[in-house]
């Protein structure tokens, strides 16, 4: 059961990070377009947020790459559609 938790827990951790990372992109370039700075400044806290995400990604990839792991491979697709509302 503990097996079966984590294969969908990282397929939807990852799935969340790649979600997120593109609710982001889209928000910076809105924001590049209608308010210079703060678009600027949001895409430098963002560095930091993917930089971490990608240190994510890799260990994700790596639990993936275990012997034993059952779970979907890849990036899957959100159901909430009002998370980044």
């Amino acid at each position: 059961e503990e097996f079966t938790r984590l294969n969908v827990e990282v397929h939807c951790l990852r799935t969340a990070i790649h979600d997120e990372e593109h609710h982001m992109l889209t928000i910076i370039q809105k924001l590049q377009i209608s308010d210079l700075h703060l678009g600027c400044k949001l895409q430098c806290q963002h560095h930091s947020c993917a930089v971490i995400n990608a240190m994510h990604c890799y260990c994700l990839n790596h639990i993936k790459g275990l012997t034993g792991f059952s779970g979907v491979r890849g990036v899957g697709v959100c159901t909430d559609h009002g998370m980044f509302e």
